[in-house]
């Protein structure tokens, strides 16, 4: 009965390497042919556009090359000798053939044996330098943004909070990808049930892959249909830290320059970096800035063809007279005519945004220049309707974290404006304003510190005091810790 227990483990043995060689059809999986120490045989794998190759020569094969029988002392193995020389740090070891292929697509070496293996990592991708995101420039403060790898993301996290009290859940998603998935908080300042919340969400996702963060934000938000976002994003460590400082969890996901956070309010889109690295006077007048320029953004054309079709009696004289003067033979009603050059400067963008620079950038001057001037030189579009949109349009991109949510508002207070009137107007935009109250980010409400009016949290609103004055962490967001200057008694 034992020796038959014996003669299958030594199926296991004979088959262990095979079936590792099996799963693989490439010229990147490197094999060294099997070796013998101390009478185990044992071979080594590789896959060799993810590992270092000096390290590999260096702090595994070379010192595995030295050994011979005579080093293997009474009581050892050779796998026992074998470990104790490689000059590799965090050496796994594995029984499981799953968790080695895994390995070996995160970038180790595996030392196989006849049932276990020696997984050293010697990862080396190709990665790009930390430098200035394009899409998050400031004037002053760090200029350091996320990059594509999450452990260089993740030193510059935590070389900026250097505490015990920041954890990271590790979870790996995706049954072709394995992507990695880091998962930040602080211990006493998140609340644990928004991070429990956060970690099952993730961890119960059912994908082949998970190529870039935008897959984890739609799965977190749910399957429902939601206009607004419901997490923030950011490509700045800076900004990611302040945030998980406030009681947020952060997410970042390898491959990916874009981190998540949650819980998410609007007033977040009206903050920026730079903010906080300015006095309060200037940065409560940027925030103010971007609050006309969103309005502009979204209810410019609307008003405009309001005013134009139903309620021009409200108009001044002198300036009817010039609109009236400016649309005189035009052969289209107002409402299409501003669609009509919505819709124009909608596919100057698209294809200026994909086409090489050199050529984009001539794109767009020469033909809003060229479409433009033709147009109104053949009668199917006027000159205000022209700087109307322009103006929208430029003011779209004061938030650019929530364009595409902007840019489907002004079509559709467009279209009211066009068929309805200003009445139209006020009426959507009692709607708009119900509806975001009604919105929740992970129990936080969306308009919040002003619906529901969090006193406390006003003070880095729309109004933005100094450092020395917020002494408390948004109270709707922070757990149990929310003293984050001064006493903590």
């Amino acid at each position: 009965m034992e020796q038959k227990k014996v003669s299958k483990k030594k199926l296991k043995k004979v088959n262990y390497t095979a079936e590792l060689r099996a799963m693989f059809d490439s010229e990147n999986l490197v094999f060294e042919s099997k070796k013998t120490l101390g009478g185990e045989n044992y071979s080594i794998f590789y896959i060799e556009s993810l590992i270092d190759k000096k390290l590999l020569s260096v702090a595994v094969l070379a010192p595995i090359e030295k050994l011979d029988n005579k080093d293997i002392k009474e009581g050892e193995t050779a796998f026992d000798v074998i470990k104790g020389v490689i000059a590799v740090s965090s050496i796994e070891v594995c029984e499981d053939i799953n968790k080695i292929r895994d390995n070996l697509f995160s970038g180790f070496a595996i030392i196989l044996f006849s049932d276990k293996a020696i997984c050293c990592p010697i990862y080396a991708p190709e990665k790009r330098g930390v430098q200035e995101p394009p899409n998050s420039k400031v004037i002053k403060g760090p200029r350091e943004g996320f990059v594509e790898d999450i452990f260089t993301n993740t030193g510059l996290i935590r070389k900026r909070i250097r505490t015990p009290e920041l954890k990271i859940k590790e979870i790996f998603v995706g049954e072709k990808s394995k992507t990695r998935i880091s998962v930040f908080y602080i211990s006493n300042v998140a609340k644990p049930e928004l991070v429990d919340e956060i970690t099952k969400t993730i961890e119960s996702i059912s994908i082949d892959a998970i190529i870039d963060s935008y897959y984890i934000e739609s799965f977190l938000e749910g399957d429902k249909l939601k206009f607004f976002r419901r997490l923030g994003n950011t490509e700045k460590p800076d900004v990611f830290c302040a945030k998980i400082l406030e009681g947020r969890v952060g997410i970042l996901v390898d491959g990916s320059p874009v981190a998540l956070t949650a819980p998410f309010v609007l007033l977040e889109d009206l903050q920026s970096a730079g903010d906080y690295y300015t006095i309060p006077a200037i940065a409560t007048f940027t925030r103010v800035m971007r609050i006309f320029g969103l309005l502009i953004a979204i209810l410019m054309p609307a008003v405009y063809v309001a005013l134009q079709s139903y309620n021009y009696r409200i108009l001044p004289i002198n300036f009817l007279i010039t609109i009236l003067s400016s649309i005189e033979g035009l052969s289209i009603p107002p409402l299409l005519e501003i669609l009509f050059v919505i819709f124009l400067f909608e596919i100057i963008t698209e294809a200026s945004l994909r086409m090489p620079d050199p050529l984009g950038m001539a794109l767009s001057i020469i033909g809003a220049l060229a479409l433009g001037n033709t147009a109104v030189d053949a009668g199917i579009i006027s000159p205000p309707s022209i700087v109307i949109v322009a103006v929208s349009s430029v003011s779209l991109y004061i938030i650019p974290d929530q364009i595409s949510e902007t840019r489907l508002l002004r079509l559709i207070f467009t279209a009211v404006g066009g068929i309805i009137g200003l009445y139209g107007i006020f009426v959507s935009i009692v709607i708009l304003t119900t509806y975001l109250c009604s919105i929740e980010s992970f129990g936080v409400p969306y308009l919040a510190p002003y619906a529901p009016n969090v006193r406390e949290d006003k003070k880095d609103a729309f109004v933005k005091k100094s450092i020395q004055t917020m002494k408390h962490r948004p109270e709707i967001i922070a757990g149990k810790d929310k003293v984050r200057q001064g006493d903590k008694k």
